[in-house]
């Protein structure tokens, strides 16, 4: 019998029909649940396939990080090849490397989420699946400078959504800004990491800053506040997606 390794995987997924990465009770997809399968189906044993990001619904990535623990004797090349061959055309393995055992997938001290707006006034056909289509004029300047009022160690409380549970609100953003190319409005943010719904709320509120209906100040203003009623909208998710995540 091979022996039990664990694995580091880099995976990719148009996240347009999953209801976010965790599994979930059978029948609702996810892709958590489309990889245990297709791991389970080439190593002929039950696998549990941990990711560090649990992204939500309609949520893309570039570069989400898991780990699993399986018995194979195909090397590592191969068996990500097997893998692919199993899964969906919607979901990849970029990446799978042996992982010592303390590689812990918890242990993210940075992450990058990249949240595309597309500013045309036509609806945008072939990329409706990865923008956020917002047919309003905006103030680039006006924008970057509220996303770098959003740069620091902050309590994000009044950006979080409902559900999140977490015992402690305070994050640190590295890196936020936003810059235009071709009809695409780019927002990106790097952090040690995010609570839920934060970085489409910030994108909200960033945008709000941008139509002219805030002055750039109002992103201090909401932090100080804690209060999510002071916040602008949580944008759709369709925009949103993992880039990568270092340990």
């Amino acid at each position: 019998m091979a022996a039990l390794v664990r694995y580091k995987l880099t995976i990719a997924y148009d996240g347009t029909a999953y209801c976010g990465w965790q599994r979930q009770p059978p029948p609702v997809p996810t892709v958590q649940r489309a990889l245990e399968k297709a791991v389970g189906e080439i190593v002929s044993h039950p696998v549990t396939v941990a990711g560090s990001s649990r992204t939500d619904t309609g949520v893309h990535a570039q570069g989400q990080v898991a780990a699993m623990e399986v018995q194979s004797h195909l090397e590592a090349p191969r068996l990500r090849q097997a893998i692919n061959s199993r899964l969906p055309p919607d979901i990849l393995i970029r990446e799978l490397i042996p992982a010592p055992p303390e590689f812990d997938i918890t242990r993210a001290v940075r992450k990058r989420y990249r949240y595309l707006i597309w500013c045309g006034r036509d609806r945008p056909v072939f990329y409706r699946h990865f923008v956020y289509h917002f047919r309003r004029d905006v103030n680039l300047a006006a924008m970057r400078q509220a996303c770098h009022l959003l740069e620091g160690t902050h309590d994000f409380i009044a950006l979080r959504g409902r559900a999140d549970e977490r015992l402690t609100t305070v994050r640190t953003i590295y890196h936020c800004d936003v810059h235009v190319r071709g009809p695409l409005l780019i927002f990106a943010v790097e952090g040690n990491g995010f609570l839920y719904h934060m970085v489409r709320t910030m994108v909200g509120s960033v945008l709000e800053v941008g139509c002219g209906h805030w002055p750039p100040e109002r992103i201090a203003e909401i932090l100080k506040s804690r209060d999510r009623r002071q916040a602008g909208p949580c944008v759709p998710a369709t925009g949103l997606c993992l880039q990568w995540i270092r340990f």
